[in-house]
């Protein structure tokens, strides 16, 4: 996988349907650079298809700069591995090294890395948890705020100078709030002064009268600032406090949003790495695209670097697809890259802005995060084929036994394989969309109308291989509409000849609706008819094989 964060300065997205792997990317980066790996780090769900065989192995290659490590120079390239020893069907053993240091170097975990590099990596599933700065009960801390609070305190030489006075006076200020002040009689106590010292008597006895001191006091001075908690004053009520957590997810996650910006803002000398899961979780849309612009890019702009999942489209900059990494799911290779160019596309640019913003950006989302994508005429067409590939599939797996609610199963038959139907609207917009397809990818086939009612056509067409040669040929010749010639040339020649369905010579002539008058509810009604037929001209062979529809469907 290619990031070239520097390069494109821009934040990388990691995109693809549920299941594609984009987690486990995300996660092979943090592993390499950020977060410790031991035995309890993995389990038999963390192998390809559950098999002990099916290893899980990271390799991350990296430069960094300005460590302040003496083993590793500026700007040289380090590999980080990972390997997980297996016996018994039980993991014996995991090793986590990195080549700077050599393997079988006692240095060899990442400890310098993982505790000097500025790499921040935030869940914003579970958002309320980053926000938790307090330690594990390994005494590690897990999250980024938490990180870099201790960071700041343990570097900050203004807060070095004041740490004695500061904990002297929280000594006395503890010790006059559970003793009072000089006066040392009983009655002046506190019940919880009491209740120390009792609790000291006691231990005093257990230990067979061993003397020992009982402080009940705060935290190391280090952990003061681990165990503090930001506070919400709302409309500016600065008397009436809410800590942050008692708010919900979106609101949390927008105080997330004000923390990254604040790092980057303080970070001048030391770039950060940033590593985020699907931060437009709890996001309405609007607050989505916000984020990507205002935060991601901007994070971008300062020269830090962003690597983020996301399953949002509001989230990623079409005009600007250097940022991209498509995901898809294999079933006999598991995760696969089917998108990762750091160069743009020579078809998708403001000169077809107006396309795009009619129609598609509307079905962006759909487009991008689906395995395979049918671009039909426009609405009546969505219609009839949603209907037809439901009859396809009901009719496949009515002898099944092994599916048990059969009309939900046809019904869902597209979702449960990521196959979506978008309208095209016009011969010129799908041509931008199968170029997009075919950018990114993403598997497409084209159902259109011929315009035209010569069977022969399309055969005679797919002939020419060039735009000039079709010119030339008697078909456009003695054409009446050449448009209608060209653009048909263009699909063919575009999409490729098993991808593409003409219906001759138009979707109302193939399904036998007679009248002229496009109406959506007539034509769902002469569709549902019982003597309806689907034939081969409106469900062509070419399409069952797009769909994967067969018997054991």
């Amino acid at each position: 996988m290619n990031f070239q964060i520097k390069l494109i300065k821009k934040p990388v997205a990691i995109i693809g349907y549920n299941n594609a792997g984009k987690t486990n990317l995300l996660n092979a980066i943090k592993y390499g650079l950020y977060e410790s790996v031991r035995e309890d780090t993995f389990d038999i769900k963390d192998f390809h298809n559950q098999d002990w065989n099916n290893l899980p192995f990271f390799e991350l290659e990296f430069a960094t700069c300005g460590l302040g490590d003496n083993k590793i120079e500026d700007n040289k390239f380090y590999k980080n591995t990972i390997k997980i020893n297996i016996e018994n069907d039980s993991i014996k053993s995991v090793s986590d090294t990195c080549n700077c240091y050599g393997e079988s170097s006692s240095y060899g975990k990442k400890w310098s890395i993982k505790q000097k590099a500025p790499i921040y990596y935030i869940n914003f599933h579970n958002i309320k948890n980053e926000i938790s700065t307090q330690k594990t009960s390994w005494g590690n801390l897990k999250s980024f705020l938490g990180k870099h609070i201790d960071k700041l305190v343990k570097t900050d030489e203004s807060m070095k100078e004041r740490k004695d006075n500061f904990k002297d006076e929280i000594s006395n200020a503890t010790k006059k709030v559970l003793n009072g002040e000089e006066d040392k009689k009983e009655n002046n106590k506190t019940k919880l002064q009491n209740f120390i010292e009792k609790i000291q008597n006691n231990y005093k006895n257990n230990l067979r009268n061993t003397a020992c001191k009982i402080d009940f006091g705060l935290p190391d001075y280090e952990d003061i600032f681990l165990q503090m908690m930001f506070k919400i004053g709302l409309n500016g009520n600065d008397k009436n406090l809410i800590p942050i957590d008692h708010f919900g997810d979106g609101y949390i996650s927008m105080f997330v949003m004000a923390v990254i910006q604040a790092i980057a803002e303080t970070e001048e000398d030391d770039k950060c790495l940033f590593l985020f899961e699907e931060p437009e979780s709890f996001l309405h849309e609007n607050h989505q695209e916000y984020f990507y612009k205002m935060v991601l890019c901007g994070l971008t702009e300062k020269g830090h670097q962003v690597i983020y999942t996301t399953h949002s489209d509001k989230m990623i900059d079409m005009f600007d697809t250097k940022g991209i990494i498509r995901l898809e799911h294999d079933e006999a290779k598991g995760t696969i890259k089917k998108y990762n160019k750091i160069q743009e596309p020579d078809n998708i640019g403001l000169n077809e802005y107006n396309s795009f913003i009619k129609n598609i950006e509307p079905n962006l989302n759909k487009i991008l995060f689906s395995k395979k994508v049918i671009l039909v005429e426009g609405p009546n067409d969505l219609m009839v084929y949603n209907h037809v590939i439901n009859k396809k599939v009901l009719g496949n797996i009515e002898e099944s036994s092994d599916i048990e609610n059969k009309e939900k199963y046809a019904e869902t038959y597209l979702n449960f394989h990521n196959i979506s139907i978008i309208p095209h609207h016009g011969k010129t917009t799908a041509l931008l969309l199968i170029k997009l397809c075919k950018w990114f990818e993403i598997d497409c086939f084209i159902i259109t109308d011929l315009d035209l009612d010569d069977k022969e056509l399309v055969g005679k067409l797919k002939k020419y291989e060039t735009l000039e040669d079709m010119k030339k040929g008697n078909e456009y010749k003695n054409a009446e509409n050449k448009p209608i010639i060209t653009n048909n040339w263009n699909l063919i020649n575009e999409s490729g000849e098993n991808n593409i369905h003409f219906n001759i010579k138009k979707l109302e002539t193939v399904i036998g609706y007679e009248k002229d008058d496009k109406n959506p509810f007539q034509i769902w009604k002469h569709i549902n008819k019982e003597n309806f037929q689907i034939t081969e001209d409106l469900f062509s062979d070419k399409l069952e094989i797009f769909l994967g529809i067969n018997k054991n469907s």
